[in-house]
């Protein structure tokens, strides 16, 4: 079972993945408001989402355009941004994470989003010691579904509050994507609004994301349509809706990006 919960300060989504525990969810919520209510509604309801699948079992990540932090046998994972789908294999605790929008966490942890992308690395291999605290997880109770959110978002928050982000990744990532600006720009729409050549912003994208504009927006255009399709619509409705040419051209990016 799936659950996540919009935190709008720190602009990401709690989200946690159990096998059967839906009452550890509602702890979690509840705790975590409690914790600190400035930090997001936690216990508003938490919308099931079609991302990852019972943490005791193997799971498809599609690539989204977004960072994670995830607590994974009480340590803290940085998962990169994906440029296709990879098979995710958690333990069989409860999963607990923090998704952040497109260009934001890159910017927390003041790193280049290029060189996380597509793996997997330990938050300390980036942050060092500067917050030795994120190293307890197991610790003191925190391993459980509730301690564990709470660490994640005392320690986001810390991280949101030091920071001074730079607005244009998200403006970038808004720009090119249809669900957020329709019709979506083009890369050369997007590079001209932003005032760069082409070049400088593939440069830059592939720092703020992981990858490339180009990347980036089919990504979120597949997004956008299998949203679509997830909400009741036909494949052929969807892909005329978010500007594919067809419902062929959608099965192209989709084969392309999960096989």
């Amino acid at each position: 079972m799936y659950r996540e919960t919009r935190i709008p300060r720190l602009r990401a989504s709690l989200w946690v993945s159990v096998s059967d525990k839906a009452d550890s969810l509602a702890e979690a919520a509840s705790s975590v408001e409690a914790a600190d209510p400035d930090r997001g509604n936690t216990a508003a309801g938490l919308a099931s989402g079609p991302t990852v699948a019972p943490a005791a079992a193997p799971s498809l990540i599609v690539p989204d355009g977004c960072m994670d932090l995830i607590v994974i046998d009480s340590q803290i994972l940085i998962a990169g941004a994906d440029s296709t789908a990879r098979m995710f294999h958690g333990s069989a605790a409860p999963t607990v994470g923090l998704r952040f929008d497109s260009g934001v966490l890159a910017q927390l942890l003041t790193t280049s989003a290029g060189e996380l992308a597509d793996r997997v690395t330990p938050l300390d291999a980036v942050i060092g010691g500067r917050h030795s605290e994120v190293r307890a997880v197991g610790e003191g109770g925190a391993a459980s579904v509730t301690g564990v959110a709470r660490v994640l978002l005392d320690m986001a928050g810390g991280l949101t509050d030091r920071a001074m982000l730079d607005p244009r990744p998200m403006a970038l990532a808004r720009a090119l994507d249809v669900r957020s600006n329709s019709p979506a720009q083009t890369v050369t729409e997007a590079a001209a609004e932003f005032a760069y050549s082409p070049r400088q912003l593939r440069r830059l994208s592939a720092e703020w994301f992981g990858y490339g504009p180009k990347h980036l927006a089919k990504i979120l255009r597949w997004r956008a349509a299998r949203d679509l399709i997830d909400a009741g619509r036909s494949r052929t409705a969807a892909a005329a809706e978010v500007g594919y040419a067809d419902a062929a051209h959608l099965r192209r990016d989709e084969r392309s990006l999960i096989g």
